[in-house]
């Protein structure tokens, strides 16, 4: 039986709809495989879009250079290395927030295995959450500032009182940091206030804080590694880095997201419209928790 000869519309075996999901980790990269040509357009748009957040993520981190050890043959390259890190950093907090928004999206999407167009829905989702977006990025930009004022104030003044000031000015930069990892995919999945969106972000940034924190840390240390050699880094961060590391952060936040937020919403959801049957349609139903957008 040759290969032409073939019964091509035998079925196959399938999957089995008993079988266990399999792990995420795994799950990544079959999805990082499917998608590598649709990340490197996102990440295209997502670099375009972000040109006003990059100048100013050049300017700030520039302030960094001020204060590194240079010798006598100029920067060393750790330093050049961890100062375009940290523009790449920088930009995961501080960035043009209907831009995020829609890249967010897209690759929230791709987390859950789900088809996105990435022209329309970057577009439709810039739009949809551009007021929300603007407040949250005036927001960043003012809390970002403000805590690095503090903590070079309190890292340049001596005594037991300040190093335990810097070190919380230090431990609130890297929560804050975490509450990004939650706060534009909630903003594209679920309808709630500006305020409700940093509340819960806090919480669940405290709600697993060690595995933030370790999340935090391996972002940071892609940042240096693809930085490593600085040309390279560059052309990667034009390329790839962003949009790879937006995928990998929406697999490690959507599940927790799901858990704490959307199901706990559609289960408070069901008990509020059981409550408002018992009312024989007398009482009321007001919707205050938040619902999936789609």
């Amino acid at each position: 039986m040759g290969l032409f000869s073939a019964n091509y519309n035998k079925p196959g075996p399938g999957v089995d709809k008993d079988a266990p999901p399999k792990p995420r980790f795994f799950t990544f990269f079959e999805v990082l495989k499917r998608k590598f040509w649709h990340l490197i357009r996102i990440n295209f748009l997502y670099v375009l879009c972000n040109i006003p957040a990059l100048v100013l993520a050049l300017y700030v981190s520039s302030a960094y250079l001020q204060k590194v050890h240079i010798d006598n043959s100029g920067l060393n390259d750790f330093y050049i290395r961890i100062f375009l890190a940290a523009i790449m950093i920088f930009l995961s907090v501080v960035t043009i927030g209907p831009v995020q928004a829609g890249f967010t999206y897209v690759l929230r999407n791709y987390s859950r295995e789900e088809h996105a167009f990435i022209w329309w829905d970057f577009k439709d989702n810039f739009i949809k959450n551009f007021k929300q977006g603007m407040i949250i990025t005036g927001i960043d930009i003012v809390v970002m500032y403000i805590l690095g004022i503090a903590l070079n104030f309190y890292l340049s003044t001596p005594g037991i009182l300040a190093t335990a000031a810097s070190a919380f000015v230090f431990l609130s930069i890297i929560v804050y940091c975490i509450m990004h990892l939650y706060l534009y995919p909630m903003l594209v999945t679920v309808q709630l206030s500006i305020k409700n969106l940093y509340k819960n972000a806090f919480i669940l940034s405290l709600l697993k804080l060690l595995p933030n924190i370790l999340f935090v840390i391996l972002n940071i240390l892609i940042a240096y590694a693809a930085f490593y050699n600085p040309i390279i880094g560059i052309v990667l961060f034009l390329l790839i880095t962003p949009s790879i590391t937006g995928l990998m952060n929406n697999f490690f936040v959507n599940p927790t997201i799901k858990k704490y937020v959307i199901d706990t919403t559609q289960i408070a959801t069901e008990d509020e419209e059981e409550d408002s049957d018992d009312d024989n349609g007398e009482g009321f139903y007001k919707k205050v928790l938040p619902e999936e957008k789609e």
